[in-house]
């Protein structure tokens, strides 16, 4: 019988659990073009989207619309980059930058 609003699992990526993010998250694409780019959740889009940004290519005025079931959380952003969010968009992109780089400095070699 065909189930018409209810997906099964398909390459069992998930594995029932609902993943909760929020912003500051920092989290890396398992799926499609972008799969491995490190993002920041910059906002969420209940139930399943969230936005992310990597201040670069993706910068806060423009996040990329992403599943969740796509993205694998890999950490948080340090508090105190936090203290400026809110006042221009290029601050935050640079925030994020720097958050970023920061963690990818601190994992062991890096997540390429």
């Amino acid at each position: 019988m065909l189930r018409l609003f209810q997906k099964e699992e398909e390459d069992g990526d998930s594995d029932g659990k609902t993943m909760t993010l929020k912003p500051g998250d920092i989290v890396q694409s398992t799926k499609g073009r972008d799969s491995d780019t490190i993002y920041v959740v910059v906002d969420l889009l209940p139930p399943r989207y969230c936005l992310v940004s990597d201040g670069r290519k993706r910068s806060v005025a423009n996040p990329k619309k992403k599943s969740y079931r796509h993205l694998k959380l890999l950490g948080h952003i340090d508090s105190r980059y936090f203290e400026n969010w809110g006042i221009r968009d290029s601050l935050k992109n640079r925030e994020i930058k720097k958050a970023l780089d920061e963690f990818l400095r601190t994992e062991e070699g890096g997540l390429h």
